[in-house]
């Protein structure tokens, strides 16, 4: 123990006598850590943290494909996602939607943000519980009724934790819409990169779909092709499984609107975690990588240690050297 404070004590003389070497230690350290911990933050947002949706491992892309140009893909129509959805053997539950950037009004302001449009099914296909409040209704994707939207967690948070949030009307690009419930805490959807604030159903599409060109059709339009569909496979299905019995469905869909479905596939693919697309991506599922890792995650600050203490290491040599050997 002796031996222990007397080191102690001798380090800390050195510091004191080398100020210039030691604030540099101090600097080289503090940088080394500090980017381990934004870069560990970053990897943890994206990559290790759970997007707190049931068995993430389960969920699947549904995408439509070009057979004459297998690189293409598109998304889908209101009408052919019903028909896939009331018509196949393959999932136990199938949803669809999209995002697009609103107005929400906050008083006198106006300010930008995510909304996601979705079907009815779209929280009970991810097996998301609401915070508070009810999901939404299969009646409320179609035209004409009140229109109506989910909270999100953080909407909620910055609304002070209004614990009577549940019924009151909130303005979307000038339209009021009643909140009817409140996601969970940590729920951002299907992906990490975007967490939008607000859950609108299809009825209020028109009301909120960006339409920067005038080629928005109505949703109920079969040529519509704005909607990307995802769903849990049933208990037992293979991709492989499902490609092969879905394929019948394409042709199915084919004869039955040959305009609207010439030469298109239907293929089941992991649906990504970082990214929203028409088209299947790697940027990797959406179960967490540390679920997928034998060992913990690599970044520590043990490594960022290592890392750093060949340079703390020349530091120190030269703090003992003789003044006339510096």
């Amino acid at each position: 123990m002796n031996h222990l404070w007397q080191d102690v004590r001798y380090g800390i003389r050195m510091l004191l006598s080398k100020p210039g070497f030691t604030a540099a230690a101090v600097v080289v350290l503090a940088l080394g850590i500090g980017a381990n911990s934004a870069v560990f933050s970053l990897v943890n947002a994206f990559l290790l943290k759970p997007l707190h949706v049931q068995k993430p491992e389960e969920l699947t892309g549904l995408y439509s494909r070009d057979t004459k140009h297998p690189d293409a893909y598109r998304a889908f129509s209101y009408p052919n996602y019903v028909d896939i959805r009331d018509n196949n053997q393959t999932f136990s539950s199938l949803a669809a939607f999209n995002l697009a950037m609103v107005g929400i009004q906050e008083g006198d302001q106006t300010r930008r943000a995510f909304t996601a449009i979705v079907s009815s099914n779209y929280f009970s296909t991810l097996g998301v519980t609401l915070l508070n409040g009810r999901p939404f209704l299969a009646e409320e994707e179609k035209p004409g009724g009140e229109p109506t939207a989910i909270a999100t967690y953080s909407f909620w948070k910055k609304r002070g934790e209004d614990p009577e949030l549940v019924g009151k009307p909130v303005r979307i690009n000038g339209h009021l819409f009643k909140i009817v419930g409140i996601t969970p805490k940590g729920f951002t959807g299907t992906t990490a990169l975007i967490s939008p604030e607000i859950f609108v159903p299809f009825s209020a599409y028109s009301m909120v779909m960006n339409d920067f060109d005038g080629s928005v059709k109505p949703l109920a339009a079969r040529d519509s092709h704005a909607l990307m569909v995802m769903g849990r496979l049933k208990p037992g299905v293979t991709l492989q499984a499902a490609d092969r019995a879905l394929a019948v469905v394409s042709s199915q869909m084919e004869k039955a609107y040959p305009a609207e479905n010439k030469d298109q596939a239907l293929l089941v693919r992991p649906l990504a975690r970082m990214s929203v697309s028409t088209s299947p991506q790697n940027d990797g599922p959406l179960a967490p990588y540390a679920r997928r890792t034998s060992g913990p995650a690599s970044f520590s600050i043990t490594k960022c240690w290592r890392k750093w203490m060949p340079a703390l290491s020349i530091m120190t040599r030269r703090m003992q050297a003789p003044s006339s050997e510096l």
